[in-house]
């Protein structure tokens, strides 16, 4: 497939039929929002107001990169910084396709998350670990086609953080917010949204 971060395919399209192992992403996207509702008072895993509406402010928005990282290239894909596994986990159910490393290296939080991937039975790897320390291991260092950050830091260093991952071809993601600025060389690829090719 021919790698366009500009498709047109809607966001609202990622939940709708069944993946090519049988099971609805509706209903694992429903499975994973009650996992963050049970966890979240331990763990402060989201905004204490945002799980009333975890669906809409959470779900949807990491959807919205949905189609972008179906159409990239071939390759693992990274989640730094995955917190409660926005955008990872969310991303992992809608494209079941893709391998996917939750890095996180708060314990406490990766603990949730190995939770998740075993409950939900996803194609995700948990990495106890940092950006920086990821950056310098031959195994993460230049390897996935896509590298996602959202919540991370300010863009300017969340994309610091994600380019080092991303290998030759592949893309940075960054969740800027409606109106945040963009990081240096990247481009603005829907509101909200920044990415960063890698040469």
């Amino acid at each position: 497939m021919i790698y366009d971060p500009f498709s047109t395919r809607s966001p609202d399209d990622v939940g709708r039929g069944t993946r090519r192992d049988g099971r609805r992403p509706d209903g694992l996207l429903e499975a994973y929002a009650a996992l963050v509702r049970r966890w979240a008072p331990r763990l402060d895993l989201v905004a204490g107001g945002d799980l009333a509406r975890f669906e809409e402010r959470h779900i949807d928005d990491s959807l919205k990169v949905a189609n972008l990282i179906e159409s990239a290239p071939e390759g693992p894909c990274i989640d730094v910084g995955s917190g409660a596994g926005l955008p990872g986990v969310v991303l992992a159910i809608a494209g079941p396709q893709r391998h996917w490393r939750l890095l996180e290296p708060r314990r406490k939080r990766a603990g949730f998350l190995e939770e998740v991937v075993r409950e939900l039975d996803l194609d995700c790897e948990v990495v106890g670990s940092t950006a920086e320390q990821a950056a310098r291991s031959p195994r993460f260092a230049g390897a996935h086609a896509v590298a996602t950050a959202r919540a991370l830091a300010p863009p300017a260093a969340a994309a610091a953080l994600v380019v080092p991952l991303v290998a030759p071809g592949g893309v940075g993601v960054i969740f800027v917010g409606r109106d945040g600025p963009l990081p240096p060389g990247s481009t603005r690829w829907s509101p909200g949204i920044a990415i960063i090719r890698k040469p």
